[in-house]
């Protein structure tokens, strides 16, 4: 009752409010700073410290000295500078000492702040009585005074310990409301506590005086604690800010900005929760020869596909939809479905996307893409599973160069698997020295005699047996072995034949991504010094596809190669595309007419007139002309008068590997010029 009748009739309850208000503003703010300052360290925190522990002892001090202000007793009351300066003091080092316990990760931490602020709020209040001069005489009660204490210290102490409770929502207000209950409660005990009995005497500062002064500190505090507010609102929207960012950062790609692999798996989490009564096609889209595409134009080049391709599916979103780059040259995307043939129109779309090419600098890029579809729930009830099966129909779509878009069958896990474990062994093959080197023969029709060879790659796998080039050299290309695979049959190649007496040439293949290597040249002049390999043994073969991307390019790195003094042949002439602007812009030394051609004489005059054109060219070009996949004597009889120079096939010789240091030999040839009708009986050693 004491306190409450001290409140009512001993003071100016203006003043009063004006208190309360700056309490409650201060230790509100002031939780939270402290909150800011326990997230941070090094000197970051000391900051954070300071600004915190100025904005609490401001207010807390105001609050006391606003109050003081307010009080009318029944005596004349003076101030006293030293007093009221010691007890600005006494909060200020009380208040940096508390929130810097606060800090620390042990135990009691957090109580043993709450202790500290609260004593220091105590005596804070009591130095400030001090200063507060009454000519009467003040009767204090010891119950009060140990009640104020007592006020101050519990409710500091549990101030501190809600702090790491109440962080969220409305609930973080919660610790600053404690901690100015705990400062009001101790400043109205404690003035509860005083009984003034006047004395009469000099009058003290007027009422108007007290007001002012209540009101300029009160303002001044605000002040203060305001620019701490400020702070705390403008370091707080950066965080935020920054927050978001980051959040956006790792959860999108940084080419694309389109959501990354998480995201997207949790984005078909999400869709599978919101559709459980609906189907939704889930796709995996690879593009193909991408790597191609960054080792012929670079990266940038690379990246423009991928933004463009990336702006296209953003544009082609559909409602429930969405695209994802999940990595590298792999996009995927989800949508929902409600029939089979509304699923394939989309798909359709969605391929025409990836087909339109993309404009980078001057030139056009043309790129595709492999699709493949898991439906939900047939093909699968959960995200992992979802996009396991449609990376395994995308798989099979990569290896299908008929149809891009693959629909998820349940026999495609095996076969899947098996070819990824092909792949594994491949790498581990080039890594071994598993692979093994055959040289087909190749002969001169006017001589009879062996004018060469083709070196060919072959790969006896110690568990499945050996394994055609049909097979593994596409899989090389597409998981991006084709380069080692290449490096390393130059390399070898170039080791065996120098072995071989008598210098024959031998001919070896090159893939469009080594042709568009930067290091080309070099690597096929250190082949040939580390191996000792004549150049005049070497010849290049490049098929027109491989030319045909940048021939500019490409023909100036033959032009380089040939300056060596390595001969160059162009292979598959006749297929593709036209070649006769390659030939008039770069001598090659050999015209290979392709297996096609050949097998077409058995079946009426137009191979034949092809063939004949294409000897009659060369030979205006002082070029020979050398027929692949000569089976039968009735094919080596029909080139023979036609005019063509050289032949390579079944019947002149299989492929066949290197023994003892020598290439594979013709046994017998019984074949001689003008003799065209002659029987064949060839066969290779080994």
């Amino acid at each position: 009752m004491r306190v409450l009748s001290c409140l009512a009739f001993e003071h100016h309850f203006p003043s009063v409010l004006l208190a309360g208000l700056v309490c409650v503003i201060s230790c509100l703010l002031s939780m939270r700073l402290q909150r800011r300052s326990e997230d941070t360290d090094s000197l970051t925190q000391v900051a954070w410290l300071v600004v915190t522990a100025t904005c609490l002892s401001a207010g807390i001090w105001s609050t006391h000295f606003i109050a003081m202000l307010g009080y009318r007793p029944a005596a004349s009351v003076s101030l006293q500078l030293e007093e009221t300066a010691l007890s600005a003091l006494i909060i200020m080092c009380g208040a940096l000492v508390g929130c810097y316990l606060a800090t620390l990760r042990f135990v009691f931490a957090k109580a043993l702040a709450g202790v500290v602020i609260g004593l220091s709020v105590t005596g804070m209040h009591y130095a400030g009585m001090m200063a507060y001069h009454l000519d009467a005489v003040v009767i204090w009660d010891a119950r009060y005074v140990l009640a104020s204490v007592i006020f101050a210290v519990f409710f500091g102490v549990f101030a501190f310990e809600a702090s790491d409770r109440f962080d969220t929502g409305w609930k973080k207000l919660i610790p600053g409301g404690l901690l100015a209950l705990g400062v009001v409660s101790l400043h109205f005990t404690g003035m509860g506590a005083m009984t003034v009995v006047s004395l009469g005497g000099a009058e003290g500062l007027d009422s108007i005086t007290f007001q002012i002064l209540a009101l300029t500190t009160a303002i001044t505090t605000l002040v203060v604690v305001g620019a701490g507010g400020a702070g705390y609102a403008v370091e707080a929207s950066l965080r935020e800010r920054t927050d978001r960012h980051l959040r956006h950062l790792a959860l999108h790609d940084v080419v694309t900005d389109l959501p990354n692999r998480a995201y997207f798996t949790a984005l078909v989490e999400q869709a599978i929760q919101d559709r459980k009564t609906h189907k939704l096609a889930v796709l995996v889209i690879d593009l193909n020869r991408f790597k191609e595409i960054n080792d012929v134009w670079g990266h940038q080049a690379g990246d423009a596909v991928l933004c463009d391709i990336a702006e296209r599916l953003r544009s082609h979103e559909r409602p429930g939809g969405f695209a994802a780059r999940l990595g590298g040259d792999e996009f995927g995307i989800v949508f929902p479905v409600d029939d089979e043939a509304e699923l394939a129109r989309e798909l359709k779309l969605i391929e025409s996307l990836f087909m339109t090419p993309v404009r980078h600098a001057d030139f056009e890029i043309v790129t595709s893409g492999s699709l493949g579809v898991a439906v939900y729930p047939e093909d699968g009830r959960d995200c992992e599973t979802l996009m396991r099966n449609a990376d395994l129909a995308m798989y099979k779509a990569k290896t299908d160069p008929i149809n891009r878009i693959q629909h998820y069958e349940h026999a495609l896990g095996e076969a899947v698997r098996l070819r990824r474990e092909l792949a594994q062994d491949l790498r581990t093959a080039l890594e071994t020295g598993e692979l093994r080197m055959f040289y087909q023969p190749q002969i001169d029709l006017k001589s009879g005699e062996v004018c060469g060879y083709e070196a060919l790659v072959r790969w006896p796998h110690p568990e499945r047996g050996m394994i055609s080039p049909a097979e593994f050299v596409p899989l090389a290309e597409a998981n991006g072995l084709i380069g080692r695979l290449g490096d390393w049959v130059l390399e070898t190649t170039c080791q065996e034949v120098a072995q071989w007496s008598g210098s024959p040439k031998v001919a070896i293949n090159l893939s469009a991504i080594q042709l568009n290597d930067p290091q080309l040249v070099n690597k096929v002049l250190q082949a040939m010094v580390a191996t000792g390999m004549s150049p005049s043994q070497l010849e290049i073969e490049l098929t027109e596809t491989a030319l045909i991307h940048d021939l500019g390019q490409s023909l100036n790195v033959l032009r380089r190669i040939k300056a060596l003094g390595v001969s160059m042949a162009l292979d598959d002439f006749g297929t593709g595309y036209s070649a006769l602007e390659t030939l008039r812009r770069f001598p090659f030394d050999k015209i290979k007419l392709d297996k096609g051609f050949t097998d077409g004489l058995s079946d009426g005059g137009r191979s034949k007139a092809v063939i004949s054109a294409v000897v009659t060219l060369a030979r205006n070009l002082d070029v020979p002309v050398l027929a692949e996949g000569v089976e039968t004597s009735d094919q080596l009889d029909a080139l023979n008068m036609i005019g063509c120079e050289q032949a390579q096939g079944y019947l002149i010789g299989r492929p066949a590997p290197s023994e003892n240091g020598q290439p594979p030999q013709v046994l017998d040839v019984m074949w001689r010029p003008g003799n065209p009708t002659a029987t064949y009986s060839t066969g290779l050693t080994g």
